[in-house]
């Protein structure tokens, strides 16, 4: 009796491993490249986990599963290339906004027409720098501060020239008001 359910059981794990072959082939269309790559490593797992299959089927039905595993293994590796790639990407164009804006020169600002087109070129690159995506997480931090201190740099000395701006007008306007009530005791 043992050789017979010897071989029942290398007939059932020929049939689930094969299930298991015909599943990954089934991933490697999948579009959900991280998806694909979770369920196959579910599908290893459930591999293992089975017994034996006949000598002369081993290696044919663990090729057709390994071919299926490179497949979608491939498909994961490039995906996350293509992350990289468009990440370091993002990072040169980062830099390269952080350059522009630390060579625009706002010490000379001395008037409300300069400050407002220096905040409007200011806006423009804001919104050019959340366009562009995220650089590689080790720089990403190292250059979100840099462009974080050019902003406040700026924004820092608008608010200085407005303060100051306002404290002159304050005084104007406090030296009016003592003159028109000078002219109203004269009178």
């Amino acid at each position: 009796w043992s050789s017979d359910v010897c071989s029942s059981d290398l007939k059932k794990n020929l049939e689930s491993k094969t299930l298991l072959c015909e599943a990954a082939e089934k991933l490697v269309d999948e579009e959900d490249v991280i998806s694909a790559f979770q369920q196959l490593q579910k599908l290893h797992e459930e591999w293992h986990e089975m017994g034996p299959v006949s000598r002369d089927m081993r290696e044919t039905v663990w090729n057709r599963f390994k071919d299926a595993s490179t497949a979608i293994n491939k498909k994961h590796q490039s995906y996350f290339d293509t992350i990289r790639k468009q990440e370091d990407d993002n990072f040169e164009l980062k830099k390269a906004l952080c350059d522009k804006i630390e060579e625009f020169d706002f010490s000379n600002l001395n008037n409300y027409r300069g400050w407002d087109e220096a905040t409007k070129k200011m806006i423009a690159w804001q919104q050019e720098w959340r366009s562009i995506g995220y650089a590689p997480r080790k720089v990403n931090q190292k250059l979100s501060d840099r462009y974080r201190k050019i902003c406040d740099a700026f924004y820092s000395a608008k608010g200085e020239f407005y303060k100051e701006t306002k404290n002159v007008l304050t005084q104007n306007s406090d030296q009016k008001i003592a003159l028109c009530e000078k002219a109203e005791e004269l009178k």
